[in-house]
């Protein structure tokens, strides 16, 4: 499966290519087929969590550089 999705070959072609049935090769393709994207998917959602959390820690980080700011210049006045 893996082979295939590197390749781009149709499961004919590599069924021909290895001589295993295309019926043995669709069914390994539907078993084991999703899990890289399930995997890359995964990755993404891990990614995802970490630059939310990232955004978070640099939001509170700006606000309180804008109440500091405030501060500082309040009393310039």
């Amino acid at each position: 499966v893996r082979h295939m999705m590197e390749t781009g070959k149709t499961v004919t072609e590599v069924s021909k290519e290895i001589d295993v049935p295309v019926s043995s090769i669709r069914s390994w393709k539907q078993q084991y087929g999703n899990s890289t994207e399930k995997s890359k998917l995964f990755v993404d959602m891990e990614r995802l969590k970490q630059l939310e959390q990232q955004n978070r820690e640099l939001q509170e980080e700006n606000e309180i550089l804008k109440k500091a700011m405030h501060f500082f210049t309040k009393n310039r006045d």
